[in-house]
């Protein structure tokens, strides 16, 4: 019928069909995929499809059911994507329901409602991965702290420090090398096989979540007690304000911590998954301990700014000026040694 009536068939659907031209349609290639390799199961993995219909009644002698007029309601995606595969070895079942409604006030809510479905997040599909399961577990050991595993519900979490998912997984990719992608694949760090794997490994801990998160919040922070101080800031502090105001600039900075924090403590980190705090009970207190860490490298922010130009964008761009500013810790890091002697003695790496 799609091939024949082409969009009329979705003439009561607030979307048609929309292909596969860009990355979020994807499923639709899925559908395609399971339609010409894997039917016998469609049934199971498709929702299927809502039509609402003139009229309908069963024929037992052919044990068909005789449908007049039809639009398709929800299910545009499945039926353009199986109109659009290429060979349909067999027949196959698609779960389907007809409504008869002849009052307008009830086929308008019927159509909404079947298209107010909540958009399925890259998150909710590994909230159930063993990884997420694991570090929601753990969690439990520190009772003013929440994280989700990407888990949604309706529940109101209170008094809690709620860690973001999605930023959960960006702090830690640009912390472990990747900024660029922490920046601008915040969805593909959850959806990409790879991505996802490389980043929830094995050996990730809480409190190496809270270690690097802790950074993330305290950069926040940092801009805020900048951004009030207005007309105040001195010259250096305005260079790091303009640094703080430029996209990408967190992830850029949580890098630089990172290829720096050797220097830092004056030691050899052999696994910097193991990157911790001693003590992780009070959330607040260890973003404050990041304060004069973060001080320390955006004194060097000047060096970071050709990676911001137009976004962060360039792996390589990024890798370059971090070196720049680490040769520069190279220099004073017996000084910085001392400085930050109260926040070396906190962190805890083998």
């Amino acid at each position: 019928m799609y091939l024949e009536k082409g969009e009329d068939l979705f003439s009561g659907n607030p979307r048609n069909y929309l292909g596969m031209g860009k990355r979020k349609n994807n499923i639709n290639q899925g559908i395609i995929t399971t339609v010409e390799t894997d039917n016998d199961n469609f049934w199971a993995y498709n929702n299927g499809i809502t039509a609402l219909v003139n009229n309908y009644h069963p024929n037992d002698e052919t044990n068909e059911i005789i449908i007049n007029g039809i639009t398709i309601i929800n299910g545009a995606q499945t039926t353009g994507a199986i109109g659009a595969a290429k060979t349909i070895e067999n027949d196959f079942f698609i779960p389907a329901r007809f409504i008869i409604c002849n009052d307008p006030k009830i086929i308008e809510k019927i159509i909404n409602n079947n298209n107010k479905q909540n958009e399925i997040l890259p998150s909710d599909l590994r909230s159930n991965d063993k990884q997420q399961e694991r570090l929601r577990r753990d969690f439990n050991k520190y009772p003013a702290l929440f994280y989700s595993g990407g888990r949604r519900d309706d529940k109101v979490v209170r008094n809690k420090e709620v860690f973001d998912p999605y930023l959960v997984a960006q702090t830690l990719k640009a912390y472990h090398g990747d900024c660029v992608l922490a920046y601008n694949g915040k969805k593909i760090l959850w959806d990409d096989d790879k991505e996802y794997n490389n980043v929830f490994i094995d050996q990730l801990t809480v409190e190496h979540i809270i270690y690097v998160y802790s950074l993330s919040r305290a950069i926040d922070e940092y801009k805020i007690r900048l951004k009030t101080k207005g007309e105040t800031r001195t010259d250096s502090e305005e260079q790091q304000m303009m640094f703080l105001s430029k996209r990408g600039s967190k992830m850029l900075l949580i890098y630089a911590i990172s290829e720096t924090m050797e220097n830092i403590v004056g030691s050899k980190i052999n696994d910097s998954w193991q990157l911790r705090f001693k003590d992780c009970s009070d959330f607040d207190k260890l973003v404050k301990k990041w304060y004069d860490v973060i001080e320390v490298v955006l004194a060097f922010s000047g060096n970071l700014l050709p990676a911001l130009e137009g976004g962060l964008k360039n792996k390589e761009t990024a890798k370059k000026t971090v070196e720049s500013v680490k040769a520069i810790i190279v220099a004073i890091q017996v000084t910085l040694k001392k400085q930050l002697k109260e926040f070396i003695s906190m962190l805890k790496w083998k």
